[in-house]
């Protein structure tokens, strides 16, 4: 394939807009770590960790969705979104009860506009998907980019005004639902808004449903393990090892990943094509290679310019490499698989082996091990899991080749 193809208009401009919305992204928790306490800066990272797990909540309904789109006719897309539609809305008032319920601490009024700038984002997500479907990431993208320059001026009026760290917080999430409303109308382009609208009856939300399982179980092991990171670390590691694990993870793990998640969607109907996919894996295969020995020599000292304020040793970036080269093959197998009806079926036994490596941090938490000790091993035990999981994934990927 040639690289014209795969770096096509949308893809090359989904990246870039992207890595412009990951520079602002990195620059606004920069401002959180630099003008705020590290406390308030964990406040901020278990925070986002709750929310993002809630926006997960959606159980796999938008990469249904997306699927749906892709394998049928333009004329159906207002429907598939109904019915999609109909399926998440319960799913959101759900999403935000556990942010009013988890996040701890604040008044009720902060918590319930939390709950409710979530839950309502929540609702648009079958629109976002038409995007995909149409290969115009771009779209998306472009409204995220504004959303966090939006935010970044926002929190950096806060940190003039002496405000508190969770003011930053409603901010950044009132960015992000205008942001999802801006992506809705425009995908209005590509289906009828008033079909899609229409409340569909509860047997098809329940068909729904049923059919989104295979994703619903992959989603539910992912959302943990990525999204939910840094809450489920705050419950078992000392408060020091979550500083550095939120650094880790808010300044290189989610933009590396979220990077790799926008090229592979802007490439979704290039997945399902055997003649194509050869050079996605070699691409895939180098990133992996090249990942674990960059970050061991300098991931520490790229996270120095940024001001870092907690001292990350030599045992932890070595397994942090290698974990993140893991996760992005994860991914990687992942995209194939879900755009894939074939193949689908397979992620039943692969969302097992990822809640399974959710024992790691039970593990840190009761292990009888010195406070020191706790991070190196939930590091060892989540990167084990990130490998059988991909593994076991990639073989069913290879065995679609040979059939193919």
């Amino acid at each position: 394939m040639k690289l014209s193809r795969l770096f096509s208009a949308d893809a090359g401009l989904s990246l870039l807009l992207h890595a412009l919305k990951a520079l602002v992204a990195l620059f606004v928790n920069w401002l959180i770590l630099r003008h705020f306490a590290v406390n308030d800066f964990v406040v901020w990272s278990v925070t986002s960790s709750i929310l993002i797990v809630a926006t997960a909540s959606d159980l796999g309904i938008g990469q249904y969705t997306v699927t749906q789109l892709v394998s049928s006719k333009r004329s159906e897309w207002s429907r598939h979104v109904s019915e999609s539609l109909g399926a998440l809305l319960p799913l959101a008032l759900a999403a935000g009860v556990f942010v009013f319920l988890a996040v701890k601490g604040p008044p009720v009024s902060y918590k319930l506009a939390m709950a409710v700038l979530l839950a309502t984002r929540i609702a648009f997500i079958p629109f976002a998907a038409v995007l995909n479907a149409a290969n115009q990431f771009k779209i998306r993208k472009t409204f995220e980019l504004a959303a966090y320059l939006v935010a970044a001026i926002g929190i950096a009026t806060v940190i003039w005004t002496k405000s508190d760290v969770r003011v930053a917080l409603i901010v950044l999430n009132a960015s992000f639902l205008a942001s999802s409303l801006m992506a809705a109308l425009v995908a209005t382009r590509y289906l009828s808004l008033r079909e899609s609208l229409k409340v569909p009856a509860p047997a098809h939300s329940v068909r729904i449903f049923r059919q989104a399982l295979p994703f619903t179980v992959s989603n539910l092991s992912g959302m943990l393990t990525y999204g939910g990171f840094i809450w489920l670390s705050s419950i078992v590691l000392p408060h020091d090892e979550v500083a550095k694990l939120a650094v880790l993870h808010s300044f290189v793990l989610v933009n590396l990943y979220q990077m790799y998640d926008v090229f592979l969607k802007s490439r979704q109907a290039d997945l399902i094509d055997p003649m194509r996919l050869a050079t996605y894996r070699r691409l895939n295969l180098i990133l992996m290679l090249a990942l674990p020995p960059l970050f061991l020599l300098a991931g520490r000292e790229a996270l120095t310019l940024i001001g870092n304020p907690v001292e990350i040793g030599f045992v932890v970036t070595a397994l942090f490499g290698l974990f993140i080269a893991f996760e992005m093959g994860n991914l990687f197998v992942q995209s194939i698989t879900q755009v894939n009806l074939t193949l689908v079926h397979r992620l039943f036994a692969y969302a097992s082996i990822r809640s399974a490596a959710l024992a790691s941090f039970a593990l840190a938490g009761i292990l009888p091990v010195a406070d020191t000790v706790r991070l190196p091993l939930l590091l060892t035990c989540l990167t084990l899991g990130s490998m059988t999981a991909f593994v076991y994934l990639l073989r069913g990927v290879q065995r679609q080749d040979v059939d193919a």
